[in-house]
């Protein structure tokens, strides 16, 4: 595919000024993808490399229907059970977790850690495709919500902030 850089620059502003959120332009073995995701236009060349697909959000099974409360007064589990969402640092996709960047190396951040907005402090694998997942904010790692190697949601809680 002979596309000018001038042409994917134009479709990239079609793509931003529309309500377009993806273009897939394929010819022979050659395909070009231009995605749109949270207000970023994304331009790639599947001859050099292929860009994340936007997964649907996930709905979540309902809960199981809870037993009617026993009459003899139950103390209230603690607060810090149950962990403030505003503190919460969730999965932007479908994928599987990882703390490092290989099964050799140190993990990107430990419980503990204070980080800094920006930092890499996961790797989700979607597609064959290994997206570094950055911090949304500055603090410190209080607990991390997700084993290594498993399979995480869209919009599951990966990291818990102090």
């Amino acid at each position: 595919m002979q596309i000018d850089i001038h042409k994917i620059a134009k479709l990239i502003e079609l793509v931003s000024n529309s309500d377009v959120s993806e273009i897939n332009l394929k010819q022979g073995e050659e395909e070009l993808k231009i995605t749109r995701q949270k207000e970023v236009v994304q331009a790639v060349q599947s001859v050099v490399a292929a860009a994340p697909i936007a997964q649907a959000p996930v709905v979540a099974p309902a809960a199981p229907a809870v037993a009617p409360a026993p009459a003899a007064p139950v103390a209230a589990p603690a607060a810090s059970a149950t962990p403030n969402e505003a503190k919460l640092m969730k999965s932007p996709m479908v994928g599987t977790f990882y703390r490092s960047a290989s099964p050799t190396a140190a993990p990107f951040v430990e419980e503990g850690q204070a980080v800094k907005e920006g930092d890499t402090l996961c790797i989700i694998e979607a597609m064959k495709m290994m997206n570094q997942i950055q911090a949304d904010r500055a603090g410190v790692i209080k607990k991390i919500l997700v084993e290594n190697g498993s399979t995480v949601e869209f919009d599951q809680p990966l990291f818990e902030f102090e």
